[in-house]
């Protein structure tokens, strides 16, 4: 932590209590980041989650059920293979 900010923080004081006896006094301060970077990395995984919901939404409603591809892709993935061998 090159460029370091002190603020104050407020924990429920059972909370603080379990950090002091698990958590030696010269790590706390890097414990706790690492935990507040976690939990954003989190957050801005479900905002990404979200984001994809909604542009599913939105092609859902613009496009409607698509077909299922899976029989598609089979025959394809067949063809291919068929392909292959006849080659050897």
């Amino acid at each position: 932590m090159g460029d370091t900010v002190r603020v104050t923080l407020v924990f429920p004081r059972a909370l603080w209590e379990e950090i002091q006896r698990r958590i030696p006094p010269g790590q706390r301060s890097r414990v706790i980041a690492e935990a507040v970077e976690r939990e954003l990395r989190r957050r801005q995984r479900m905002e990404s989650v979200e984001r994809l919901r909604a542009l599913q939404r939105e092609l859902q409603a613009k496009y409607g059920q698509l077909p299922d591809s899976s029989e598609d892709i089979r025959r394809m993935r067949e063809e291919r293979d068929a392909e292959l061998t006849g080659l050897r």
